[in-house]
């Protein structure tokens, strides 16, 4: 049957226990022997059946470094399958959607599996009989939340396999042991703009949600190589200077205050980064190139998503078709021949829409 979203404790506040999240452990386990198999549906097999849609998400937004999140139109789909019985016979990843024609497909199917492998270390028996299938349009590596919608999907499927109901607390607690980056977790599993940050009072995060303003729209160019969250940490200084830290609290504040009113003027003024941007920029040269070509379009701003490669550029509706024409012509005359997507905000977050 179709299940209804499960209610949150809180929609807007997640704060958790840290001491009893850390009773378990969520250490990813070596990559497992795979071999995926590429189907346009889940294989029709009996047994408990359950689907999740969960949004992609972009970060930082240029000042908002570690804590701003916004969810986007761009879904991974995942549907678990428990055998009835165990059955060899049957592939334990296929795939579908763009992810499908990725070089590596399996890496959203392989952490997934892996999660669910140490989540289900003693319950050897449920793990020989699930089944994964990925419909993925997030493409992989490239600061479009990939990893954060994998990690997801994978604990919301053990909370309801084992008859618990999942909410945004116990989600996010267990999914930033595993990520490390909880303004993309939020974002996908709250929908909307989020900020977090850790609780100065206790071993917890909290997470806040804000709405985004409907006519700001979301463009985003994406080049052809992928990039580890490690590699472009490793290029961030250790400490950062007095000033460049003041610098991005007020282009934070301002940011707030742009989004809560949909002030334009102020969102142009708050995309401003000193923190991480400018020592990026060497491994996304698209990024300045880009820039460049946009100075004379009506956008509001060009960042990055989160640590790369990909490149945001956020214009009001009214001038999105013609600022997406310009993105697109400067696209094709690139040698990396960049993807460039056309998104919205999502509003929902991660959703169960087939349950048992």
């Amino acid at each position: 049957m179709t299940a209804n979203r499960p209610k949150f404790v809180s929609k807007f506040t997640a704060v958790y226990d840290w001491e009893q999240v850390m009773r378990r452990s969520y250490v990813v386990m070596s990559e497992p022997q795979i071999t995926p198999a590429t189907e346009s549906e889940p294989p029709a097999q009996a047994g408990k059946r359950l689907t999740l849609r969960i949004p992609g998400s972009t970060a930082n937004l240029g000042p908002g470094f570690d804590c701003f999140g916004l969810a986007l139109s761009l879904y991974c789909r995942l549907t678990f399958t428990l055998l009835e019985t165990r059955n060899n016979d049957t592939p334990l990843i296929t795939f579908a959607g763009a992810i499908a024609q990725s070089s590596l497909p399996q890496d959203t199917g392989n952490l997934v599996y892996k999660i669910l492998k140490q989540l289900w270390k003693d319950q050897s028996d449920m793990l020989d009989r699930i089944r994964i299938h990925v419909d993925s349009d997030i493409p992989l590596g490239c600061g479009l939340g990939s990893s954060a919608a994998a990690i997801l999907g994978a604990l919301w499927a053990d909370n309801v396999f084992k008859d618990r109901i999942p909410t945004t607390g116990t989600l996010l607690a267990q999914a930033s042991l595993l990520e490390g980056h909880s303004e993309t977790l939020a974002a996908s599993l709250m929908g909307k703009f989020v900020i977090t940050a850790p609780s100065a009072t206790a071993n917890s995060i909290v997470a806040r949600q804000l709405n985004w303003p409907s006519a700001w729209r979301t463009i985003f160019v994406v080049p052809s190589y992928r990039m580890k969250t490690e590699k472009s940490r490793s290029v961030l200084p250790k400490t950062v200077n007095h000033a460049d830290a003041v610098w991005n609290m007020q282009r934070s504040a301002l940011f707030i205050s742009a989004i809560s009113t949909c002030d334009e003027n102020t969102l142009r003024e708050a995309l401003h980064d000193r923190l991480h941007e400018p020592y990026r920029e060497a491994l996304v040269p698209e990024l300045g190139s880009l820039r460049r070509a946009l100075v004379n379009q009506p956008i509001l701003g060009c960042v990055l998503s989160a640590g790369g490669p990909s490149m945001l550029v956020i214009v009001n509706e009214r001038h999105r078709a013609d600022v997406l024409a310009h993105i697109e012509e400067w696209a094709a005359a690139q040698n990396d021949h960049p993807r460039v997507l056309d998104l919205r905000v999502d509003e929902d977050g991660i959703r169960q829409i087939r349950g048992f």
